[in-house]
C-alpha cells in the first residue's frame, strides 16, 4: 500500500515537446515523461497554441 501511495504522490509533471518540421515551423505539441522520438521533437518550456504554424522563439527551448 505504501508503494502505491508513493507512486501517486511522487508523480512528476510531464515534460512538453514540440515537433518542428524541416523549416523550423512548429507542427505539434506533446506532453510525455520521455521524449516522443528523434524525428524533430524538441523539449520546450511551455505550450502556446499561437506557436503552431510558426517558428518557435529561442526562449521557448528548455536548457538541459
Amino acid at each position: 500500500m505504501r508503494a502505491l501511495l508513493q507512486k501517486i504522490f511522487n508523480t512528476r509533471n510531464p515534460r512538453i515537446f514540440a515537433r518542428l518540421d524541416e523549416q523550423g515551423i512548429c507542427r505539434a505539441f506533446r506532453q510525455s515523461a520521455q521524449p516522443p522520438g528523434p524525428a524533430g521533437w524538441h523539449e520546450v518550456n511551455e505550450q502556446r497554441l499561437t506557436w503552431l504554424g510558426a517558428p518557435l522563439p529561442t526562449s521557448a527551448f528548455t536548457r538541459r
